[in-house]
């Protein structure tokens, strides 16, 4: 991808070279208070890059806050996928717990389990 930029760098280079070379007449630019003179393709090739920039600047802003929005998401994406990794955990846990359950005998979970105190009889 950078070879194809540089590439395409490199053609708009001698484009602009070319265009320069058969620009040469020399016009005169007033500009608020100032006036100078100076060749044509000179004249249009700082109005385009003045351009560019404008442009640039123009996108900086939104540019800068969707690299926010992003570091925010995949930071938020982090904590999720960690809290994901501790629920799973969990579960594992609790499905090992619910699985020794199962596998004891009945006769050992009742004698382990309190027995609730009988009601007395007050007839007497």
């Amino acid at each position: 991808m950078i070879t194809l930029l540089l590439i395409l760098a490199l053609v708009i280079a001698v484009i602009a070279v070319i265009f320069a070379l058969q620009n040469t007449a020399a016009v005169s630019v007033s500009f608020f208070v100032w006036q100078f003179n100076q060749s044509l393709a000179l004249v249009l090739l700082l109005a385009a890059f003045v351009g560019v920039i404008i442009g640039l600047l123009t996108i900086l802003p939104g540019s800068i806050k969707t690299r926010w929005q992003l570091a925010a998401r995949n930071k938020k994406i982090a904590s999720l996928e960690k809290e994901i990794e501790e629920l799973k955990q969990k579960l594992t846990s609790a499905e090992q717990r619910l699985q020794a359950l199962q596998l004891t005998p009945p006769a050992e979970q009742n004698s382990s389990s309190p027995t609730p105190p009988q009601p007395q009889d007050s007839s007497g």
